[in-house]
């Protein structure tokens, strides 16, 4: 019995970790644009590209080695959205509005209640698990 949980601990736990194995997230703070990988390193060298209503590219630029570009004061024409890429593959976008005024952070943004979700979930299909897979005697 224990082996079969720990197994489906094991599986589970895995399975987690392939899902949030790639993704760029984009934030925005004070000026700045952040951008980190889902294993929270800092996206440093991806290309920032800014593009206006029609798609033309106002500025192109990199990130520094801590993932992070300033935006700039004065831009030739209106511009609309942020575009980063990274290598292999990453994209995100964001809206000049939303860098330009910042965002904020979710609940689920923070390690400590996804930390804390996952182990409520963990413990409780474990006792699910546990009520399913052990018979009740009769006696």
């Amino acid at each position: 019995m224990k082996r079969i949980l720990f197994c489906s601990f094991m599986m589970l736990l895995m399975l987690t970790s392939e899902v949030y194995a790639h993704g760029l997230y984009l934030s925005a703070e004070g000026g700045r644009l952040h951008a980190n990988f889902s294993d929270h390193s800092p996206a440093s060298g991806a290309v920032v590209i800014v593009v206006d209503d029609d798609g033309i590219e106002l500025v192109r630029d990199t990130l520094d080695e801590k993932g992070i570009w300033t935006l700039p004061g004065n831009i030739a024409g209106v511009p609309k959205v942020i575009i980063v890429e990274a290598p292999g593959g990453h994209l995100a976008r964001i809206t000049w509005q939303e860098a330009f005024r910042g965002t904020t952070r979710g609940f689920f943004d923070s390690l400590g209640v996804r930390i804390a979700t996952g182990t409520a979930s963990l413990i409780g299909g474990g006792f699910l698990l546990k009520r399913l897979l052990i018979r009740k005697s009769n006696i």
